[in-house]
């Protein structure tokens, strides 16, 4: 039971930090095309845009607080241990920065009626708050993942500056840093289709609307294909019990990761069927539903196969057979 609700609280973490990441850009959009419709009509856009930007940072705080949370109730030692192994002023400026993104994306939602006049100022509160949160945290997040699996990452006890942008160049963390940066297109994406859900029956049958739909849903469906040679090199990184737990070794993992590429597939279908112009209110709700199913299926996979990774040989011999090649690792 404690693990399903880590695992739950982990991928509402990390859908939160998503939208959190490239929402305001979206909100940005929205905004330029309110301001070149006329009437009624772009006030509704820009009102869509400054509540796609509250919602960015709610997103956030939960985010956040969902992070501190999961200190607590994560099962182990391993996410304690990997922390003690970055110097104190690491955590100084890990929380400035996430004060500079808080401010940001206040100010953002706050002042959107004055920044609104100005788009250049607009855009630039934005993109200092996405691009400050994209090139820290996806790749310390990852690094830390990495620690509390498997301790023996990284032989330095103790991770400074230089170490830590070392290994924030590995494959691996590359790799997870451009996975998260691409889910966070495509849930932003989905989270402004399920806005638009949310207008009137006018709305969606207007014409502005309807570009916006359908641009967001070819967005969201590029994001997630992406994803596909970003999965294979991600595999292709992973340390050698990671892919066997998820290629049919570990059962829950495979059946979570196989469950999340259905969904993924489903997600897609109903995609492209709204690019091409079934916008109904039904199917920009069935993809919100099928990306949270996306999100928390993949997250189940990644912790569990992550979990498996971090048993000894002896524990992986007594639970099943394991080829030899497999069960003494790659070396990593």
């Amino acid at each position: 039971m404690r693990e399903l609700v880590t695992i739950l609280l982990l991928a509402v973490h990390l859908l939160a930090l998503n939208l959190a990441c490239c929402g305001p850009l979206f909100c940005v959009w929205l905004g330029r095309c309110g301001k070149r419709l006329p009437g009624d009509t772009g006030e509704r856009h820009t009102d869509l845009g400054r509540r796609l930007a509250g919602w960015s940072l709610v997103a956030f705080a939960i985010g956040m607080l969902l992070g501190g949370l999961l200190l607590v109730v994560v099962p182990g030692y391993g996410l304690w241990n990997s922390l003690a192994r970055f110097p104190v002023s690491a955590f100084w400026f890990a929380g400035a920065e996430l004060v500079f993104s808080l401010v940001c994306l206040a100010v953002f939602y706050g002042s959107w009626n004055l920044l609104a006049r100005w788009p250049v100022a607009n855009g630039l509160v934005a993109l200092l708050s996405v691009t400050n949160l994209l090139y820290h945290f996806p790749s310390l997040m990852a690094v830390i993942g990495q620690l509390a699996a498997n301790a023996n990452w990284t032989s330095e006890a103790l991770l400074d500056r230089p170490h830590l942008l070392k290994i924030m160049a590995s494959g691996e963390v590359l790799g997870l840093s451009l996975h998260f940066s691409m889910s966070s297109v495509a849930v932003s994406a989905v989270a402004l289709l399920y806005g638009i859900a949310r207008q009137t029956r006018d709305d969606l049958a207007g014409e502005s609307f309807k570009h916006i739909t359908r641009t967001a849903a070819i967005l969201a469906a590029l994001a997630t294909l992406l994803q596909i040679p970003i999965g294979i090199w991600l595999l292709a990184e992973s340390n050698a019990r990671v892919r066997y737990s998820l290629m049919g070794g570990g059962m829950l993992a495979s059946l979570a990761f196989m469950a999340g590429l259905t969904a993924t597939i489903l997600m897609l279908q109903r995609l492209v069927a709204v690019a091409i112009g079934e916008s109904e209110r039904r199917h920009l709700q069935q993809i919100a539903w099928l990306m949270l199913a996306v999100v928390v299926l993949m997250t189940t996979s990644l912790r569990l196969s992550r979990q498996g990774s971090s048993f000894g040989p002896a524990k992986l011999t007594a639970s099943c057979a394991v080829p030899e090649a497999v069960r003494l690792g790659d070396g990593r």
